[in-house]
């Protein structure tokens, strides 16, 4: 509720000679502060916080009278006595001073007023910030027989405690009143109420040392100076012959100080023990009984009990809601109304970082809460020495000052209307603190409501200087349902403020801001504010309603007048709430209407009751609210009326629901304007200090709409839970239809979000600042520190918690309907996690037996959701190793588990369940499984995890495993580290920015982007050796020596090479590529050497190009009309005559389809016109070819070109011109376009993605250095590039390349060249282009020379079958004759570098 904020302020430091400050006290509207000393009495202001007045005593009043000790203000602030330590009383008057000019006031702000009208306390305030003149004149004393030993002020007497256990009243003309005198001894104390065990008090019982009056609970409660607890009900002045009687306080031996909560009737007692105990009146028993305690628990400081001391002062907030605490050897803290803790200055950055011992604040002597709760002054003592800082005073030495700390608190502490709102809404004296999302932009509910779970930053909105100059302090604030307008309400008047434009609205009219007193709250209803007020002109308590859009101006207000003051208000969709200080609650109904330019609103009184029997003073009532809650509910369909069924009632912490009548006749009629009566209470709960409801409906979770949330402090949180049957048509008839579920909470709630089923808080934190003073003259300045308050926002789920309590209670049907209905949540996930976490850690580290476990029926109620697994892997991954076992035993085997995630591809959650099986199971069977997930993972293309994997099996021992082979295995590996379980990219990443690859390793490359294209992609004209291949570098699949070989490395390469080889297989190119770049063990142009004859040759070229436009995203590519032209004038083959009659048919037909349309012209007569080397940097069209009709080419057993031409058969729906056709208009186009411009859109048009052109250039040279020419041959006609084309060719013509490659390279582009002629016109010319090349692999087939079969002796002569060897063992058999191969290449090259079969 409360909550420093800033840098705390120090006021006032006695003097070298000054005696310390002893106690200060505020009068009753805690703006005069009197501070006492030893000899001096001071009167401070409270804003701005100045002295005013200082009275000391002379040396022979010191001497004659004593020092002073405690001090009373009268209730008026006209008097003050003062006591001493000699036993007497001093009675100063308090006054203006008229002698002090500038009307009679010591500073005035004039705020731009030539003239400011200067009122004495007007409305019990001064006015403005101006600082009276006062004046202290002592008008008489008084002694007393005994030292005096406590003193209070009640009603217009004075209660003076006495050392002989006697209390004594004084009137404030300085007279004794004999009749009122009380002695302590002469009283009948008892147990409780009912007079049980009455005894008299004796002499070991003490005095009074500490001492407070409440009328609410009627008597006196003390703390004794034997260290009991007493409360003392005098005799009434209205029973003849009555006594006083005494009822001790149980269990309560080592009291030292109390306060006491009039609002909630509870006495909170401080103990030497360092705790502090809240009592409460039971009134059914009689007795007072302990509420609960106020112990510093070891996780917020260890050992606080012993490290700060006794407590030496307590003090309840103005309204009650929370209590400072504060030690003997320093610190304070700050509790709620039932023991939640709030802050505490024992541990983090309050403490001194070179001092552990030395707390802040230092040690305190008295307490004192400013107006509102905005300040709590504190006069703290400190010991000080020279090497601590205050250099010039030699040894030890007393000292004080008067220390103050800035407060915010929350709205609900004032004005508890706020709880039908979801924002945390926090109040300071001068600004509002308000977590919300950027609220200027609007969005849906569910945006802003996830904004508000996620958003940590506050709202900070400064209230406006016009308005806080002249009615400070902020008393009341509201924010409406939206969060977008805030109304606030100082002394007098009201002012509003809209987030949308960040301007305040102000009354126009000074006279009636200053009329109008707001003191029972304010509410936002639609567009307009209401407000319970008081009219100072015409002296009644009013209801007042100012619409938003107009001026802040009576003349647009809706006045309607209550017969008493309203101590609190609230709405429930068109109906208004007050609860009056008579008790009485009145219902008033509100219309709006728009019938004119100005809105009006129409509030019309429908009904009141009286609540006299159930409240014992109306300043107990705390919380009030209208709800649709009931006990009886039918199905979900019959409740979605929101109607107002019940009458919520917070007394003194007790929760009370007044429901309906539903016994009434209801005319429809009548309901509306004469509701039925409320039927007598019934309690929901107690220790409540705050109430959470919504109006809003959401079908789909109405177990979380229509519940009832409580905040009960140390208690944590209940909500009050609807129960609605399985079956519709049938209503529960043997069980409640509500429950109430209590559950922890770690952060004090404000605010709760019931659709997230989230609850927002705030908490204080604290940043340690070191500075110099810059008073200090000397050489070695002392270094202080300070803490800075910071206030941070917190938010915590509960769902989890309400999941367990109706699991516990066996009401599984329940918590699976509300656990469905918040699926869609995106922390769901995370609330079945933190259901079976607490639940395992809370069973298996049980100490005792658990006779009905909860842990199988939490299993079973998760494994209804398809997060089951996730959650299960995750939760064991959280929680220690030793807990395992208990948790498995309910889960189930870890292996079956890893099965079901594979078998639902669930492959990240297989693999945290790696690390379930490596440390449960031997590393055999953590191997097997983690071969299983590595295949998975490779097939699906989850590269991240493969490359984790392969270090997962890398890091497993060999000495452990069985491993089948006779090699050297590994040392045991230093450590395992745990494979990051994120999912990879969704568009992967690149393994490739160069053509030539000069890193060796190529797998970590990042994306390039369009400016890198020229400066990496460049065409090789003669083929070199990367240095990935280079043998003086080394090569990690290089063949090694058998000894040194290890088992690890060859399990892992077998798994590789195979996968390897199943894409290869499949023409998935591109996914080699991936797979080659991130498996860094994996040496792809080593395994493309080995392969070439095998799995890395091409069967089908037809297919594998296609392939490849497909898994590149490259477009087929187009013809022009005019390359059309010029290819139907020429003749390339005999193949194509045929298709040139199917050709001019096919592009007749589409003209005049098109009716007349033709295609593009185009200049150049060649393929080189138009092919291009300009690359433009603009983003290329994806473009993909799909014939609705595709033809598949198969190889015939003779490979000649006549055979191909007869197998071939063209569809009739399959287009000659491809499937990209560029037409224009002939009769808007009468002239071609240039040659330049239908280059540049040819070029577009046929180009795919840079990212694309550059993974194939990357595989086309990785190709060309592993011998794959088939693969280089169909990349380069893929890229369309004849250079690429000509350094194949010339690598197959000046190498020892096997026939067979060079017959199949021949073969495919035979068949291309009839798909081009009957499917893909778009690559004739390129066809066309490189028709030389062609000839030349023609050449070379026809040759036979017998060292092209070099290659294949040694892999053909082995006697070991190839599916059996391993692939580093193939690589170990041909590294002499890959050598061999290689130097030979490159003789070869030098030799025939000027051979005419290169074509330029």
């Amino acid at each position: 509720m409360y909550f420093p904020i800033g840098w705390p302020k120090y006021l006032k430091e006695t003097q070298r000679d000054s005696p310390p400050l002893q106690y200060v006290i505020s009068n009753c509207d805690r703006m005069l502060f009197a501070v006492l000393s030893e000899d001096t009495l001071s009167i401070w202001y409270c804003k701005p916080t100045v002295q005013i007045v200082n009275y000391t005593q002379s040396q022979r009043d010191l001497a004659c009278i004593g020092g002073f000790c405690l001090a009373e203000w009268k209730p008026d602030s006209s008097m003050i006595a003062v006591m001493t330590t000699k036993q007497h009383v001093m009675f100063f008057k308090v006054d203006l001073d008229i002698s002090v000019a500038n009307h009679h006031c010591l500073y005035v702000q004039q705020e731009g007023r030539a003239h400011p009208h200067i009122e004495w306390y007007r409305n019990g305030i001064p006015d403005s910030d101006s600082v009276p003149a006062i004046k202290l004149t002592p008008v008489t004393q008084l002694k007393l027989s005994s030292q005096i030993t406590w003193c209070l002020c009640v009603r217009e007497e004075l209660v003076l405690a006495t050392a002989d256990g006697s209390l004594n009243r004084v009137k404030w003309s300085g007279t004794l009143n004999p009749k009122g005198r009380l002695v302590l001894q002469d009283i009948p104390v008892s147990l409780d109420f009912q007079k049980t065990k009455a005894a008299k008090l004796t002499a070991d019982d003490g005095h009074v040392v500490h001492m407070e009056y409440s009328p609410i609970i009627g008597g006196y409660i003390m703390v004794l100076s034997s260290g009991r607890g007493l409360f003392v009900m005098p005799p009434s002045s209205r029973v003849d012959n009555s006594v006083a009687q005494g009822v001790w306080v149980q269990d309560l031996k080592d009291a030292t100080c109390l306060c006491v909560n009039h609002r909630y009737r509870l006495m909170a007692f401080g103990c030497c023990s360092g705790h502090g105990n809240v009592y409460v009146i039971n009134e059914l028993e009689g007795t007072l009984e302990l509420s609960h305690k106020l112990t510093v628990s070891s996780r917020d400081y260890p050992d606080a009990a012993q490290t700060a001391g006794p407590v030496r002062c307590l003090k309840w907030t103005p309204d009650g809601t929370a209590l400072a605490m504060c030690w003997r050897n320093g610190g304070f803290s700050l509790w709620s109304v039932f023991g939640s803790l709030l802050v505490c200055s024992l541990g983090g950055d309050y403490c001194f970082p070179n001092d552990s011992v030395r707390l802040f604040p230092p040690p305190i002597r008295s307490l004192e809460w400013g107006l509102e709760g905005y300040q709590l002054w504190m006069v703290c003592e400190t010991v000080e020495t020279e090497l601590e800082g205050y250099v010039g005073y030699h040894g030890h030495r007393d000292m004080s000052h008067i220390m103050q700390l800035q407060f915010v608190k929350s709205a609900l502490t004032v004005n508890p209307c706020m709880a039908n709102h979801e924002h945390v809404f926090l109040q300071g004296e001068d600004k509002l603190y308000m977590n919300t999302s950027d609220v200027s932009q609007k969005s849906t509910s569910r945006t802003e409501s996830h904004l508000l779970v996620g958003n940590k930053h506050w709202q900070i909105i400064p209230i406006s200087h016009s308005y806080l100059a002249t009615n400070w302090p902020i008393r009341y604030a509201a924010v409406d349902r939206s969060g977008q307008y805030l109304a606030v309400a100082g002394k007098t008047g009201l002012a509003h403020y809209n987030f949308l434009n960040r301007k305040w609205k102000l009354f126009g009219n000074e006279t009636q801001e200053r009329d109008l007193v707001v003191s029972g709250g304010m509410a936002w209803w639609k567009d307009f504010i209401c407000v319970a007020c008081y009219n100072i002109v015409g002296q009644r308590d009013e209801i007042k309603c100012y619409p938003r859009s107009c001026k802040l101006d009576n003349t647009f207000a809706i006045s309607t007048k209550v017969p008493s003051q309203v101590l609190l208000l609230n709405t429930f969709r068109d109906l208004l709430i007050v609860f009056c200080i008579d008790s009485h609650i009145m219902l008033y109904n509100m219309e709006r209407k728009n019938t004119q330019s100005n809105p009006l609103l129409d509030i019309i009184k429908v009904q009141e009751v009286s609540l006299n029997n159930y409240v014992p003073h109306p300043v107990c009532v705390t919380g009030l609210a209208l709800t649709s809650l009931k006990t009886e509910y039918g199905t979900r369909t019959h409740h979605n009326t929101k109607e107002a069924e019940s009458l919520l009632l917070s007394v003194a912490g007790k929760l009370l629901m007044f429901q309906r009548d539903v016994s009434q006749v209801r005319d429809q009629n009548q309901t509306k304007h004469k509701p039925p009566q409320f039927c007598p209470p019934s309690v929901v709960a107690t220790n409540v200090e705050n109430m959470w409801t919504t109006s809003r409906a959401n079908q789909g979770k109405m177990q979380l709409m229509e519940a009832l949330w409580l905040g009960c402090g140390a208690q944590g949180m209940k909500v009050w839970l609807p129960l609605y049957p399985r079956d519709e048509t049938k209503a529960l008839n043997f069980m409640s239809k509500r429950i109430m579920l209590p559950f922890r909470v770690d952060i004090y709630p404000l605010a709760v979000l019931f659709e997230d089923a989230v609850i927002l808080g705030a908490a204080g934190d604290a940043l340690t600042y070191q500075y110099n003073s810059p008073s200090d003259t000397s050489p070695k300045k002392p270094t202080h520190y300070l803490p800075f308050c910071i206030l941070e926002r917190t938010s915590q789920i509960y769902l989890h918690h309400i999941l367990r309590q109706l699991l516990r209670r066996n009401l599984g049907v329940s918590a699976l309907d509300l656990a469905r209905s918040c699926k869609e949540l995106s922390y769901f996930p995370h609330v079945l996690e933190l259901l079976l976490h607490e639940v395992l850690e809370a069973e298996a580290t049980s100490k005792e037996p658990i006779p009905d476990p909860l842990l199988p029926r939490i299993v079973a109620f998760i494994q209804e959701f398809p997060e089951y697994l996730q959650t299960v892997v995750h939760c064991a991954r959280k929680t220690e190793v030793a807990l395992w076992p208990y948790l498995f035993s309910s889960v189930g085997n870890p292996k079956d588990l890893f099965q079901e995630c594979l078998m639902s591809g669930k492959l990240e959650t297989a693999a945290s369940y790696l690390i379930i099986l490596q440390n449960l199971e031997k590393p055999i069977v953590s191997r097997q499984h983690a071969t299983l997930l590595l295949d998975s993972s490779l097939d699906k293309g989850k590269w991240d995890l493969a490359r984790d994997l392969v270090r997962f099996l890398k890091a497993i021992d060999p000495s452990d495993v069985d491993s089948p082979t006779n090699l050297t295995s590994y040392g045991r590996a230093t450590g395992y580290p745990s494979p990051p379980i994120s999912p990879p990219d969704a568009d992967g990443f690149s393994f490739t920015n160069v053509s030539n690859v000069s890193n060796i390793n190529r797998v970590r490359s990042s994306s390039v982007t369009s400016t890198d294209v020229v400066q990496n992609v460049k065409v090789k004209e003669k083929l070199k050796h990367t240095v990935s291949d280079n043998p003086a570098h080394g090569r990690r699949m290089s063949p090694k020596p058998k000894d040194d070989a290890t088992a690890d490395q060859v399990y892992i390469d077998v798994i590789l090479c195979r996968h390897c080889r199943r894409l290869a297989e499949t023409n998935r190119m591109r996914d080699m590529g991936y797979f080659a770049a991130n498996m860094e063990d994996f040496q792809l142009v080593s395994w493309l050497k080995r392969e070439r004859l095998r799995a890395a040759k091409v069967e089908d070229f037809v297919t594998a190009l296609r392939d490849l436009h497909h898994q590149f995203q490259w477009p087929f590519p187009i013809l022009s009309y005019s390359a059309f032209q010029q290819l139907k004038n020429k003749t390339f083959s005999t193949s194509s005559l045929a298709s040139m009659s199917l050709l001019e048919e096919d592009v007749g037909k589409k003209e005049r389809d098109l009716g007349g349309k033709r295609e593009e012209e185009m200049g150049g007569g060649t393929y080189n016109q138009y092919l291009g080397t300009t690359r433009p940097n603009s983003n290329e069209q994806n473009l993909s070819h799909s014939l609705s009709d595709d033809i598949f080419l198969r190889p015939q057993v003779s490979h000649t070109e006549e055979s191909s031409l007869a197998t071939m058969e063209v569809s009739d729906n399959s287009s000659l011109l491809g499937e990209f056709e560029y037409l224009a208009d002939v009769s808007s186009c009468t002239e071609p376009l240039s040659p330049e411009l239908e280059i540049l859109s040819q070029e577009m048009a046929n180009k795919g993605p840079i990212q694309s052109e550059l993974e194939l250039r990357y595989l086309l040279q990785i190709s060309l250095e592993a011998g794959c020419l088939e693969w280089a041959l169909i990349f380069s006609i893929l890229l369309r590039d004849a250079l690429a084309v000509v350094r194949t060719v010339n690598t197959a013509s000046m190498t020892d390349t096997p026939l067979e490659i060079v017959a199949r390279m021949r073969e495919g582009l035979s068949y291309l060249e009839l798909w081009a002629d009957t499917e893909c016109l778009g690559y004739k010319p390129f066809l066309h282009a490189i028709r030389g090349q062609i000839q030349v692999l023609n050449k070379l087939v026809e040759q036979t020379a017998p060292t092209l079969q070099l290659s294949t002796t040694p892999i053909e002569s082995s006697p070991l079958d190839e599916g059996q060897i391993s692939p580093v063992l193939q690589a170990m058999r041909t590294m002499d004759i890959d050598n061999t191969v290689e130097n030979d290449t490159e003789s070869r090259v030098k030799e025939e570098k000027g051979s005419d079969c290169v074509v330029s």
